[in-house]
């Protein structure tokens, strides 16, 4: 296809799905695929999403400019679409979903360029996905990368049905979409932050403590190895304040004296409005991290309860993580500008 320098041709086709992306359906309609072809007016490189604008011409003739948006920048250059890639002037097509609500904005998964190029925001898959194997690990140490699971950032989330009346008054006044702590670049919920994907997270010992890290929203935390309780005068912090011991091969971190906050930002039910899962200052999160040798990763489950907002205790979150080499990078996040 010719690509026509300062244009933009939008057809309207089947893409290819989208993996499962932070916040992504409240935002975009994966059932709603774009085909832009044209030249790059801005490249913003930024975290969490990075946004590239394209100026475009539709199949009637009117000219605008859209802003597409994708994963963060670290993401994205780890997969092989560098800021140079996508410098001003430049052409190419992208492929993706339309926004739900801006009818000149998107998310794009697919870069195509003039020479042949095409490739995805998530990495390459099949035979080129395969990455030289990380050395064997003996213990939770290192560095991790989450495993894929089917764990929807966003949708009916069960928890909701045991809210107290003080949770539900929080909920009625929080607007997932100008409030989340994410739009501020502020660290969030822990239990959001082991979650991320695409971004790797590592354990490390400090002393007599052990540090966990997640490259995600910068967050860091210390965990005070074989204390009782925090010490007495600990201010809440949106992370909370950490103790931690071992259990055999498993290391058991307890955590208290949160801030309130966010445990997820969007819940979306079928004809009611966006609504968030909030939690009080007496959330309390219990992180069970073990090793496993034969898989060479870690487990993590996590148990989280709230008594103030929560009239029952939340079922045990679980994930698991790869032995990465990938070497944690400053996230750098952006605060949002909302509209």
């Amino acid at each position: 296809m010719k690509l026509q320098l300062g244009m933009l041709v939008v057809l309207l086709g089947v893409t290819g799905s989208v993996e499962a992306h932070h916040s992504f359906a409240p935002h975009f309609d994966i059932n709603k695929p774009v085909n832009l072809t044209g030249v790059v007016i801005e490249f913003e490189q930024r975290n969490p999403h990075a946004y590239l604008h394209v100026h475009a011409q539709d199949a009637d003739g009117r000219i605008a400019d859209w802003r597409c948006e994708t994963h963060g920048v670290t993401q994205l250059t780890r997969n092989g679409i560098t800021p140079d890639m996508l410098k001003p002037g430049t052409e190419l097509r992208i492929t993706g979903s339309m926004h739900r609500r801006d009818e000149h904005e998107c998310f794009f998964d697919t870069v195509y360029f003039p020479d042949g190029r095409a490739l995805s925001v998530n990495g390459p898959r099949g035979a080129e996905a395969l990455a030289p194997k990380v050395a064997q690990r003996d213990s939770i140490y290192g560095a991790w990368l989450l495993l894929p699971a089917n764990r929807p950032t966003s949708g009916p989330q069960a928890m909701m049905e045991f809210l107290t009346d003080a949770g539900k008054a929080a909920v009625a006044k929080y607007d997932p979409f100008t409030m989340d702590p994410t739009y501020r670049c502020e660290p969030v919920a822990i239990r959001r932050g082991w979650f991320a994907p695409g971004t790797p997270m590592a354990i490390k010992k400090d002393g007599k403590n052990i540090t966990i890290q997640h490259e995600w929203m910068d967050i860091k935390r210390s965990v005070h190895m074989d204390e009782k309780a925090a010490p007495a005068g600990t201010k809440e912090s949106i992370l909370g304040y950490s103790r931690g011991h071992w259990d055999g091969d498993t290391l058991v971190v307890e955590t208290d004296h949160y801030l309130p906050g966010v445990l997820n930002q969007f819940v979306e039910v079928k004809g009611q409005p966006m609504r968030g899962q909030l939690h009080s200052n007496a959330l309390r999160t219990v992180e069970h991290i073990r090793f496993d040798k034969a898989g060479n990763r870690i487990k993590v489950a996590i148990e989280t309860y709230d008594p103030v907002f929560f009239t029952r205790d939340f079922p045990v979150s679980e994930a698991e993580f790869a032995a990465s080499d990938l070497e944690i990078k400053p996230f750098g996040c952006i605060p949002e500008q909302l509209k």
